[in-house]
């Protein structure tokens, strides 16, 4: 077992490594933090380097890492799997340490890390040591969060856009199966030295990315944010949880005048709809007429406004003049809409019209 000891100050990059993380700020990102014993000081952080990545009962994890606070020193233990016979003392040892915390977190350890894990256990005969525990696999929050950012998500990319950490003669990952096979017929120790770096880094750029981020949703709840991307994206987030005022006043804090194009759109569609939700209408027809005067957004803003002049202001005129403006404006979209979507959008628009006109004849006669 190789352990490293890390204490409050250290910097990581650009960020600065805390004691007390505002967990509050995260429940968003993930369901399962939601309960009320979720515990980031008593988390473990798990990574692990692996003979391959097929998974399956030939595939060993001759490193397995974990942190976890101690006091305030952040341990990182990483346990070496020096012969295949010693598996299962490996596995005792890091269950004996996870013993002490209540919940995971990892960088796509439900798809790999934690099945494999299992995998390990139960040919052993081992008890799974984690069965039960709250999971946070911080690869999906990020794909939310930060997609718009950059095109890779993976965690090196993350570590260097977000925390300003570059890796120093990282070892490739393809190489590490071969280094480690190297190292049992050589025994070598010095082999393995780059792939306990490498995963000593993934674990602990992994509980800063966790700390950077809940620092930054913070400074968004509280309108302290500059990022319109990270802001339009969070809003989203809250959207789609069903918290449609939160949502919508984080999207009104995107400003246009400095955003590209794509993103001021997209954060003025997502504040119609988050207006729509509350049941802010004032709010949502200022959006609609905005997004209308704009001219981007083909019929979508008429079509939205035909229904609030009809159901909720009782005005089948202006109702009327909407449907026919999104009539003539779904014709441009005839090309680059799939054909069943345009005939189905067209044929409601007729639906409505033909009701309209209904309407206002018996507000005539």
């Amino acid at each position: 077992m190789v352990e490293t000891v890390y204490d409050p100050g250290y910097m990581h990059g650009n960020i600065i490594l805390e004691p007390e993380m505002a967990g509050q700020a995260l429940r968003i990102l993930d369901e399962s933090l939601r309960s009320a014993d979720f515990d980031f000081r008593k988390i473990a952080v798990i990574d692990t380097e692996t003979t391959g990545l097929a998974g399956g009962s030939g595939t060993y994890c001759f490193i397995i890492g974990i942190a976890f606070w101690v006091g305030k020193q952040f341990v990182v233990r990483q346990y070496i799997l020096r012969d295949f016979h010693e598996e299962p003392a490996q596995l005792s040892a890091f269950a004996s340490d996870l013993a002490e915390t209540t919940a995971l977190l990892t960088y796509n350890g439900k798809t790999f890390d934690m099945p494999l894990l299992r995998t390990r256990f139960r040919i052993n005969r081992l008890e799974i040591p984690f069965a039960d525990r709250v999971h946070l696999d911080f690869v999906h929050p990020c794909r939310r969060l930060y997609r718009r950012h950059m095109n890779s998500l993976s965690l090196i990319a993350l570590e260097e856009k977000i925390l300003g950490f570059e890796r120093a003669d990282d070892v490739p990952a393809y190489l590490i199966p071969r280094i480690y096979f190297d190292y049992l017929q050589s025994r070598d120790d010095n082999l393995l030295l780059p792939i306990l770096n490498h995963n000593r880094e993934d674990i602990v750029s992994l509980y800063m990315l966790v700390q950077e981020t809940s620092r930054r949703i913070g400074l968004a709840l509280q309108h302290s944010c500059e990022d319109d991307v990270f802001l339009l994206s969070l809003g989203q987030i809250f959207l789609k949880a069903g918290d449609f005022l939160t949502s919508l006043d984080l999207l009104s804090c995107v400003k246009p005048q400095f955003s590209s194009r794509d993103i001021a759109d997209d954060a003025l569609k997502l504040r119609a709809l988050a207006a729509k939700k509350s049941r802010d209408w004032e709010t949502a027809q200022n959006i609609w007429e905005e997004m209308l005067k704009s001219g981007r957004f083909g019929c979508y803003p008429h079509v939205e406004l035909a229904k609030h002049h009809e159901h909720r202001l009782k005005n089948p005129r202006a109702a009327l003049k909407h449907t026919e403006s999104a009539m003539r404006r779904i014709e441009f979209e005839r090309e680059i809409a799939a054909p069943t979507t345009h005939g189905n959008a067209l044929e409601l628009l007729l639906k409505r019209h033909r009701r309209l006109l209904v309407k206002i004849q018996k507000q005539v006669s």
